[in-house]
């Protein structure tokens, strides 16, 4: 009896680390997703911003096809970058997963735009979006909606 109890009290704590960690991770065939959030829009705002870091171990490259969110008319994959000394944001469509590489998107450069958005992003919330990848296939991930410090705006 002693046994099983000492069982029952390591699966809880395994159960209980995993579950405090702040950042989730999501493995799909051949990619890993960490870190993900999405920010939190203001009220009649219909544009959100999501990110997240793709790990790809593999010897072989992938590509993020697209990505959808299930309250939101469209996603997008975009990227901000300085053209001379104007900084642009563009949909690039797809983004290449180098082989055993990673590819982060965050403020200021990779990043997905949740276009057309059907209801507000609260701080606390938590979204699903599915990410297609060319070779991993569909990977669903859990995004927490956090809220945007002031000093860390950028403009969309």
């Amino acid at each position: 009896m002693k046994i099983f109890k000492t069982s029952q009290l390591i699966f809880a704590l395994m159960i209980s680390a995993v579950l405090s960690l702040s950042a989730p991770v999501v493995n799909a065939q051949s990619v890993q997703i960490k870190d993900a959030f999405a920010r939190a829009t203001n009220p009649g705002q219909s544009v959100g911003g999501g990110y997240l870091t793709i790990e790809n171990p593999n010897a072989t490259a992938d590509k993020l096809m697209s990505v959808t969110y299930a309250k939101a008319s469209s996603v997008q994959i975009h990227e901000m970058k300085m053209d001379g000394d104007k900084m642009i944001m563009r949909d690039i469509g797809t983004l290449a997963i180098p082989a055993k590489s990673k590819v982060e998107l965050k403020p200021g450069g990779y990043h997905l735009m949740l276009m057309g958005l059907k209801e507000q992003l609260n701080d606390g919330d938590v979204i699903a979006v599915t990410l297609q990848f060319e070779k991993a296939g569909k990977v669903e991930v859990n995004m927490p909606v956090r809220a945007m410090s002031h000093g860390k705006m950028h403009n969309h």
